[in-house]
């Protein structure tokens, strides 16, 4: 039986539920190294608009680059950024050279078996895009046996491949995936509304379009951090809430979105049900 994606938000909730509110008996030393060094080592790709990029004037900047930011000056630190291809950032924090990822990571099943996530900040819609004259893919059954352009650790590249018959064919950056789209070299991609609207903003003769919204779905984004580490899983959850509370969220949001999609706290305890 085919896996609706939405199964997969749903019991990563649950995941997040233990992982946002239950401490272990022993606390983790990760916080008080960050807060000793004060450095919060944060990788980021620095390549994926309007959340992490570099602006005209090169001046690394978006919106998870500047919640980083807020999120380091309520610890009393500084954020220091590493870029890297996606496929290698959850992996720095495995090996300790970063403490998180702060670049629209989706919360799924699959990660919150291996990483803490923080409670989410923000819930994004996911759209199949396809180029302008496609006609052909309308549901989720229309991608069996067609390619799509992204790359292999996407939270849902498996079960696109697996379940629907989608044919992965890897990229490093959204940029290639468009740029493969419009070619001709792949059928379809995968996109937030936020990363495709900017990308429209950005570009207005691209020749793509929303073939449709997955399951009329939403995805959460949240923070993951080391397993074990329950006083710096409370301090980015604390940290978050007082972000929402003071108007950061909502005020960054609006700066590289264009739309308030932050997360209140009302909004963590529906999803953690």
């Amino acid at each position: 039986m085919k896996k609706n994606i939405r199964n997969i938000a749903i019991t990563a909730a649950a995941l997040t539920l233990t992982a946002a509110t239950t401490l272990t008996a022993f606390a983790g030393e990760q916080l008080a190294k960050i807060q000793d060094e004060g450095v919060l080592k944060v990788g980021i790709e620095g390549t994926y608009p309007p959340f992490t990029y570099h602006d005209d004037d090169d001046n690394l900047t978006g919106f998870d680059v500047e919640l980083a930011r807020a999120i380091a000056e309520k610890l009393g630190v500084e954020a220091e950024f590493t870029e890297s291809a996606w496929d290698s950032l959850l992996t720095a924090i495995d090996t300790d050279r970063i403490d998180t990822v702060i670049n629209a990571v989706s919360i799924t099943e699959e990660r919150s078996l291996k990483y803490d996530f923080s409670n989410p900040y923000l819930f994004v819609g996911r759209n199949i895009i396809v180029r302008g004259d496609n006609e052909d893919i309308k549901s989720m059954e229309d991608l069996d046996g067609k390619k799509i352009a992204t790359n292999a650790t996407n939270a849902y590249a498996a079960v696109l491949e697996n379940d629907w018959g989608a044919e992965i064919v890897p990229i490093d950056t959204s940029q290639q995936a468009y740029d493969l789209l419009e070619q001709g070299r792949v059928d379809f991609m995968f996109s937030s509304d936020i990363t495709f609207n900017q990308y429209v903003e950005a570009n207005p003769d691209a020749n793509v379009k929303v073939a449709f919204q997955v399951n009329d779905d939403v995805d959460p984004i949240g923070i993951p951090l080391k397993k074990d580490e329950p006083e710096l899983l409370e301090a980015v959850n604390t940290a978050l809430v007082e972000l929402y509370e003071d108007g950061t969220l909502t005020s960054l949001s609006e700066e590289f979105f264009h739309k308030d999609y932050s997360v209140s706290p009302e909004d963590y305890e529906e999803f953690n049900k």
